[in-house]
């Protein structure tokens, strides 16, 4: 628990008027919105995008803040067609990870799309018109319920107090995604566009980092037990009227603090529970409280610091209180190298204390995400740690009383901006690329250490000064390259991926349109081992997959059914072949009836598709079988027999299919 939590926890046992729900209060209240529509189940490199969903959101919660709480609602995933479809599932609660993550994995995709209604519930679950509020909207496609995701956010934005909907667009096109990026613009809200796992991870993640930098900080009591400070008397003044005006300074010989002030008012005495009941609160700098006459004790925070004094109110007295807070201030600023490019974006610094304890662990104090933040702080000494990209610089500073300390971190920072082509001489590719950055340098097996990732076409990356190693993915093409950054300076090396592409449809038999479902397709590579197999290189189940592959010879195997062709495959870096391949190939529907002409067999039923031939024993080799009382199989063109197993009886019968039949064959049993 870090030094800020801490106090939570404190000013939760400390107030004994807070109920069990306040005392579980957190910073800031979220709701992830979660696509739960038919079109989740389409995939993306042959995993659905619910899969795909569900495994980047239970990575996501192993970085969640646990003072900021995390709801969950769904649409389309319980009824077809209805546009009512939307539950709240998990309403916002400090997050239970396990029951989290189960409820996400219960989200099975089958309806319609009624985004913004259900970030319109999301919104008014999260109290929007009362505090501040955040939605995530992870969502595949566009509004199919007759609603202006635009509108609904300049709605949501006028009628909030501070409400923001962060857009994760999941395999959009270019069109759905403007409409989504609409609605977080309008809420202020970040849009970003995910087109594969990878980057839905990168895009949660980035979310959740601004999260966490714009939660509100808490408004907590510190220790039960106060700590009195030494203060200028109160003093009782004759009129006005009765109670007590508190103000505040950083030092002894400072001026009135005038504003990020905050205030609370309790009974000078705990119960016997140690806890100390609120009378009143206050965020105005300079508040007057009207109060009856009686000791109270008084916790005023400004940033980070606390101070806690005892006061008195006579009767027809207003008395006068300036609190000593003892604080400063403490502003950090970024240049990617000394003297050099100041950093305005991509900043993030944590304030720990400089102690550490026994573990050499220090306690965080506070954050920001701010290119150039100020932090308002106790008097002391403290450990910062500065990031931009996966650059990190520390330094140990001290604050003083009524002073301001600045310190400018020089980050030792330079940038690539990766990008890719098929060949030489082609257009950049702009979809499904992945990049890895590792060290240069590797361990004694040989291994390289991560240092980052991306998965956008065109990626930035913000690296330390140094020697680096990159890998470029696309389909199943890779490319690497060895480089070295300088300080405060850009590279933008262009990776050539030797890279071809082959678009497969499969027909039954040549001149018939292709197949819009059944075929699975496998690419391996043309040469065999000493004991005749080949690698597998990639594989699809779509019925018209489009390959990314090294230029080269391969061998290709698709299935439909049990038909299985097989042929040679040859890719050009930086062509696109379209290959129709022939299954020679029919359908066969078999229904077994009693008699000729008779009623049809509906149980105790097994078909088996045996060859023609028979070996030495007599035996037929199986080719599949299947318990369906009415089979249909897509099998290779000839001659087959089909045997209908039945109660204890078996029956043989010759069956012929032609390529692109589709048979339906009828078969008595007497």
């Amino acid at each position: 628990m870090n030094w800020f939590q801490r106090v939570l926890t404190t000013a939760a046992v400390g107030f004994g008027v807070l109920s069990g729900a306040a005392q579980a209060q957190t910073s800031q209240n979220v709701i992830l919105v979660l696509d739960g529509s038919g079109s989740m189940w389409g995939q993306i490199g042959g995993v659905s995008k619910i899969e795909i969903a569900r495994d980047v959101i239970g990575d996501m919660l192993d970085d969640w803040d646990e003072d900021i709480a995390l709801g969950l609602m769904a649409y389309g995933h319980r009824q077809r067609g209805v546009c009512e479809d939307i539950e709240l599932v998990v309403p916002p609660q400090r997050l239970d990870k396990a029951a989290f993550a189960a409820a996400v994995n219960g989200v099975s995709p089958v309806g319609k799309t009624p985004l913004s209604d259900a970030v319109r519930q999301a919104a008014g679950a999260l109290r929007y018109t009362e505090e501040k509020a955040t939605v995530i909207l992870v969502s595949d496609g566009l509004e199919t319920c007759n609603a202006d995701p635009c509108a609904l956010g300049r709605e949501l934005a006028a009628t909030g107090i501070d409400f923001t909907t962060h857009v994760i667009g999941f395999d959009l096109g270019s069109e759905d995604a403007a409409q989504l990026a609409c609605l977080a613009d309008e809420t202020g809200g970040l849009f970003l566009a995910a087109a594969d796992s990878a980057q839905l991870t990168e895009t949660l993640a980035r979310t959740v980092e601004v999260i966490k930098a714009e939660a509100p900080e808490p408004e907590p009591i510190p220790e039960p037990e106060p700590v009195v400070v030494a203060q200028a008397e109160p003093e009782p003044v004759a009129s006005g009227p009765q109670g007590l005006r508190v103000r505040a300074k950083l030092c002894e010989d400072c001026e009135i603090v005038t504003d990020e002030m905050f205030y609370w008012i309790t009974d000078d005495e705990a119960d016997l529970n140690g806890d100390f009941a609120e009378v009143t609160r206050s965020g105005s700098a300079e508040p007057l409280f009207e109060l009856p006459a009686d000791t109270y004790r008084i916790v005023a925070r400004y940033g980070v610091a606390f101070q806690t004094v005892t006061a008195t109110v006579s009767p027809g007295t207003l008395t006068e209180l300036v609190v000593n807070m003892n604080a400063g201030h403490a502003r950090f600023s970024a240049e990617a190298t000394a003297g050099g490019t100041a950093l305005d974006d991509e900043m993030f610094y944590w304030v720990y204390e400089n102690r550490t304890d026994l573990e050499g662990n220090r306690e965080e104090i506070t954050r920001s995400g701010s290119a150039v933040p100020l932090f308002r702080l106790p008097v002391g000494e403290y450990y910062v740690v500065a990031r931009h990209g996966v650059a990190f610089q520390n330094a140990v500073i001290e604050v003083g009383a009524g002073s301001l300390t600045e310190f400018v971190f020089d980050m030792d920072v330079g940038y690539v901006r990766a990008s890719a082509i098929p060949t030489t001489g082609a257009a950049p590719l702009d979809d499904d690329m992945f990049y890895w950055v590792y060290e240069a340098r590797k361990d004694l097996q040989g291994n390289r250490k991560e240092v980052t990732r991306s998965g956008s076409a065109v990626s930035l990356f913000r690296l330390p000064a140094g020697d680096y190693h990159m890998v470029a993915r696309h389909g199943v093409a890779f490319a690497s390259l060895d480089f070295s950054i300088d300080a405060d300076s850009l590279l933008e090396p262009v990776l050539d991926m030797n890279v071809g592409y082959v678009r497969l449809a499969s027909v039954l038999t040549e001149g018939m349109a292709p197949s819009e479902d059944g075929p699975f397709w496998w690419v391996y590579e043309a040469q065999t081992d000493l004991q005749g197999n080949r690698k597998e290189v990639t594989r699809s189940g779509s019925a018209k997959p489009i390959f990314k592959l090294p230029a080269g010879d391969y061998h290709l195997v698709v299935r439909h059914g049990d038909a299985i062709t097989s042929r040679a495959l040859s890719v050009d870096a930086g062509s696109l072949a379209d290959i129709e391949v022939d299954q020679n190939a029919a359908h066969l529907k078999l229904t077994a009836l009693v008699s000729e002409g008779g009623a049809p067999l509906d149980g105790d039923i097994f078909w088996y598709i045996l060859s023609p031939e028979t070996d030495l024993q007599g035996n037929r080799e199986e080719i599949t079988r299947s318990g369906n009382a009415v089979p249909i199989f897509t099998l290779t063109a000839g001659d087959y027999i089909a045997r209908l197993r039945h109660g204890g009886a078996t029956y043989d019968f010759p069956i012929s299919l032609t390529a692109g039949d589709t048979a339906d064959t009828k078969v008595a049993i007497n």
